[in-house]
């Protein structure tokens, strides 16, 4: 064993490793893949990825439109080359459409789940569907961006061929959901009327406490060693960028999830209710392809396969595990490619 001494020059020579890897690295700065933004809608934005893969001629029956979800930043699909969900979509052929929510503020409190599923989300299929001059389009929704996606192809059947979910919480009752029992255990409505909505600096915390030694101190312990190089410092320093970036959440919207999704886990129990419509799963006939995390610690592997048993009138009910934790999922390199591959085969039929 080292003794103390000893420890400490290697710590030393790690810092000034690191000290001289950000010393000479120049500006980070986003590396998104070329896109076009084709609608605006207050503060909500429409963007187009073109497909690249050209020389194959693969060609897929519908767009792909991404819904993500409102508590973070749609960025983290797109990071960098070669951490790019997005990149990887695009290069296989898919044309795909990404919605980003933007920044809510004050003004914004009064927007609830109505609004966002039923006015904005509505707004945007129904753009991409005119861009792409397509008469139904294929939905991928992450988080809870999967939780609007499975309403929303509950409410507009006819415009969803195919609904893909990702690391999508559904049953918030199961056993290990250590972030639905913080939330129904807060008080939002106290919160909000205070606030008006949430702040992202909250919903950071939030999130930190879930994990708070590995989120905490062993990240802070371990941060020199993501320095080594200026690959690796690049990496870091925009997955850090994109975890302080948190928009807040409106304060009606935060109600109405915290409420009817969280605490009286309505939709698993088709008690939850947008557009004055009660969301049924068992209604979905729609081909689903339900794709989650087994080291998901946000989202319990469980809550996201309670899907098959509540879309029991799926034609076709598939879904794929992947060895990787919630954001690991759709940013590592090997689930990557494993997700990209199933997702070519569900999309091209």
């Amino acid at each position: 064993m080292r003794s103390f001494k000893q420890q400490m020059q290697a710590h030393q020579k790690r810092l000034l490793q690191a000290i001289e890897t950000l010393a000479a690295l120049e500006q980070v700065k986003p590396s998104p893949s070329p896109s076009q933004v084709i609608m605006t809608a207050d503060k909500v934005r429409l963007i187009h990825f073109a497909p690249t893969c050209q020389a194959t001629g693969v060609k897929f029956k519908a767009p792909l439109l991404i819904c993500y979800a409102l508590v973070n930043r749609p960025y983290i699909l797109d990071l960098e080359p070669e951490r790019s969900l997005i990149a990887d979509l695009v290069a296989a052929g898919h044309s795909v459409y990404l919605i980003d929510w933007g920044y809510p503020d004050t003004t914004d409190q009064h927007l609830g789940l109505d609004d966002y599923i039923g006015d904005y989300l509505r707004s945007c299929v129904s753009a991409c569907l005119e861009h792409s001059n397509s008469e139904q389009l294929d939905l991928l929704g992450v988080c809870q961006g999967g939780v609007f996606s499975l309403c929303y192809s509950l409410l507009f059947p006819q415009q969803i061929r195919k609904l893909i979910t990702l690391v999508t919480p559904v049953d918030t009752s199961v056993e290990g959901f250590t972030l639905a029992q913080m939330i129904s255990a807060v008080n939002i409505e106290t919160l909000v009327k205070a606030q008006g909505n949430v702040s992202g600096s909250v919903l950071n915390q939030l999130y930190a406490n879930l994990k708070p030694l590995e989120l905490g101190l062993y990240k802070q312990l371990n941060q020199l060693d993501n320095l080594k190089s200026s690959a690796q410092a690049r990496t870091f320093l925009r997955m850090e960028h994109w975890l302080a970036d948190s928009p807040d959440l409106t304060g009606r919207s935060a109600v109405e999830f915290a409420t009817g999704f969280f605490k009286h886990n309505g939709l698993a129990k088709g008690t939850l209710h947008i557009c004055g419509q009660p969301m049924d799963l068992s209604q979905l006939s729609l081909p689903i392809l339900n794709i989650f995390g087994s080291k998901d610690h946000l989202v319990p592997p469980a809550s996201s396969k309670a899907l098959k048993s509540l879309a029991k009138s799926s034609s076709e009910y598939q879904e794929l595990e992947l060895k990787a934790g919630h954001i690991g999922a759709f940013v590592s390199q090997t689930s990557r490619n494993t997700l990209v591959s199933r997702l070519n085969q569900f999309r091209s039929s």
